[in-house]
């Protein structure tokens, strides 16, 4: 018999349990236990990332009823910046506002209105002023009424924007303003404008100067999908050892012997 029979029929235990015999070969419990180990950390590690989302999505809730602080009270790190809320001091750059496009409220198409604010420090932040209704046309662009003169804003600060369906790369058409851009990047608007930006953004508050209509995304970490994932995991972990169990699982025979009467 060559070695690979030999591996193949051999034996790792022989238990019997009641009528039952459980007589699992080497091969099929080594293959088990490599899928049950990758298995089971697949499902601790959905656990863990969801258990991550919930515990910063409530972080992130909780920032929002903070009292307003400047930058220069802020943390350093960004995530520990985001939803954090600020009071600024300075003047909206009123002569460069640009639109993203593609944006939708209420089955309305339109824009996010962004607005470079220059605060009194000489930093320079881009301001998410609302949603304002797309023109008749897409050559017809909307007015961009915007405060003129020292103002105090307060809002929430978030990363920028991030990019989902991009139809088209952003076209800078420099000619006229405000202008339209596909998606938002913040090195492209610094080449565009000619001056640095803060590292995130600020969504306007309500009923600030110059806002239009609030539109700031639910926060939706969807922490509930990774749940479900784990689950799914151990499932099949648990259908897995199962199916090992009844495959390697025999009913025993019985010898009965009869004897004759003479």
């Amino acid at each position: 018999m060559s070695f690979i029979k030999a591996i193949r029929h051999y034996r790792l235990l022989s238990l019997h349990i009641a009528s039952y015999h459980f007589n699992p070969g080497i091969v099929s419990s080594l293959v088990t236990v490599a899928l049950l180990y990758v298995m089971v950390s697949l499902g601790f590690w959905q656990a863990d990332k969801a258990d991550y989302k919930a515990d910063l999505q409530l972080k992130l809730e909780q920032r929002k009823t903070l009292r307003p602080v400047n930058l220069r009270e802020l943390p350093s790190l960004g995530e520990s910046r985001r939803y954090l809320p600020v009071e600024l001091a300075g003047e909206y750059d009123v002569q460069h506002s640009l639109l993203l496009d593609n944006i939708t409220l209420n089955r309305q198409v339109g824009y996010h209105v962004f607005t470079p604010f220059i605060i009194d420090d000489d930093k320079t932040i881009l301001v998410i002023r609302g949603f304002i209704s797309q023109g008749k046309t897409r050559d017809q662009l909307p007015d961009i009424n915007t405060p003129v003169g020292k103002i105090n804003l307060q809002g929430l600060l978030d990363n920028t924007p991030s990019k989902t369906l991009v139809l088209a790369e952003n076209v800078q058409e420099t000619s006229r303003w405000p202008v339209v851009l596909q998606y938002i990047d913040l090195e492209e608007i610094k080449q565009l404008l000619g001056y640095e930006l803060y590292d995130m953004v600020l969504w306007l508050a309500p009923d600030e100067a110059g806002s239009f209509e609030y539109n700031l995304p639910v926060l939706n970490l969807n922490s509930a999908k990774n749940y479900g994932y784990a689950f799914q995991w151990f499932a099949m972990s648990l259908a897995l050892f199962i199916i090992y169990i009844v495959v390697n699982t025999k009913r025993s025979k019985k010898i009965i012997k009869v004897k004759k009467n003479e």
